[in-house]
């Protein structure tokens, strides 16, 4: 693989002799075939005004058969000098783009990309985007991260992709309605992690086994912040919600005063065996009334609980606790932790006393955690350690 990098750890002098080893590098009258080419401009780069040797540099590599290409213009310097005209390539199966400008006349075919990362890049428009991911027929891995400049609605449509990843965080500019189509029928993994789109389309029906990472913050003009946890559960009083018979495991992170809506999404859920909950904050709710149907998934299915609490306080919401184990029928076990100096003896005295209606349930209390061992998005338990207690 060979790796030309110019900033502030380059072991080049200055950008002339840079773009000269380049040339003589990428010679395809000297060199016959070349495999994987990383090309970056560092943050004190700023001398480079013109990239179109960048150009000259990919038109070499194509012919000489590139099939990993990763290039990121991170110097500092007013973007529209970062503009790259992607050409087509038969070879290419991996590309990342980062920190460019991509031009308007974006007509390449790539017949084997089968992964693309998109980071920090500039559109010239919407279907700037739309027609590159179309490009690629047999694209599978798409990972795409937004610049805090783009407020343009990000359409995805693949009839090959299968995992696909949208990042974007913060938002800097005024103008624009940020959004995401997304029509992609074999996708059997989606997240999104977005605070500033304001519509969300999801054309294509998912695969029965697909997984969801999803965080989404909803703002209104009165800056009131929505989570998706609760727009869905608020949708769920014009419409029931559907049914996700699949879903086996949920992970989710929410307020404190969004906890009420969870057992009206946990009734969509009727075959859960696994379920992580970080929650945030505190708030003194009311009792759940007597009446109340418990979730299907309590009674037949759901066997394993994680509750992580980071309260910002010296709160443990007792009575989700309570909840969960009382309801519960076929629990095996339910860990706890929590991110501040609650005294665990305390805890222990009040867990005592809750019934339970699984007589098989073990309480596990692991106590003070200063990150979240139980996050939504990681992948499993870290172990318990040796202070864990057992009930």
């Amino acid at each position: 693989m060979l790796i030309m990098s110019f900033g502030c750890n380059s072991k080049f002098s200055d950008t002339n002799a840079f773009v000269s080893f380049g040339d003589r590098f990428l010679d395809y009258s000297r060199v016959t075939c070349i495999r994987k080419l990383k090309l970056t401009l560092g943050d004190n780069a700023n001398t480079v005004k013109d990239g179109s040797y960048f150009t000259s540099w990919i038109d070499a590599a194509i012919k000489l058969k590139i099939q990993h290409l990763d290039i990121d213009w991170a110097a500092y310097d007013f973007f529209t000098h970062r503009r790259l005209r992607l050409h087509s390539c038969e070879t290419l199966v991996y590309l990342r783009l980062s920190n460019l400008f991509l031009d308007d006349e974006v007509f390449v075919v790539l017949p084997c990309l089968k992964t693309m990362y998109l980071e920090q890049n500039w559109y010239s428009s919407e279907t700037n985007l739309k027609k590159l991911i179309s490009s690629c027929p047999v694209l599978e891995n798409l990972n795409i991260v937004a610049s805090n400049s783009d407020a343009q609605v990000y359409q995805v449509h693949s009839r090959s992709l299968k995992r696909l990843s949208i990042e974007r965080r913060i938002l800097k500019v005024l103008d624009g309605v940020p959004g995401i189509v997304i029509d992609a029928p074999l996708l059997s993994c989606l997240s999104i992690h977005d605070h500033e789109s304001k519509t969300f389309i999801v054309k294509s029906n998912l695969e029965s086994n697909a997984k969801l990472y999803i965080s989404l913050n909803y703002v209104s003009d009165k800056h009131c912040c929505l989570c998706l946890f609760q727009l869905i559960c608020l949708y769920s009083k014009l419409e029931p919600l559907p049914q996700f018979e699949y879903m086996s495991r949920l992970c989710v992170s929410l307020h404190a005063t969004n906890s009420i809506w969870l057992k009206t999404f946990l009734r969509s859920c009727p075959n859960l065996r696994s379920l992580i909950l970080e929650q945030i904050g505190y708030v003194n709710y009311p009792e759940p009334q007597s009446e109340e149907e418990s979730p299907k998934c309590f009674l037949s299915s759901l066997e394993f609980v994680d509750i992580y609490f980071s309260s910002q306080g010296r709160y443990i919401d007792m009575k989700l606790v309570s909840y969960i184990l009382e309801n519960s029928a076929i629990l095996k076990k339910l860990t706890l932790s929590w991110d501040h100096h609650s005294t665990k003896g305390e805890i222990i005295k009040e867990l005592l006393k809750i019934p339970r209606h699984s007589t098989k349930c073990e309480v596990v209390i692991l106590g003070f955690k200063r990150q979240a061992p139980l996050s939504p998005w990681c992948k499993a338990h870290q172990g318990e350690g040796p202070d864990a207690t057992y009930l």
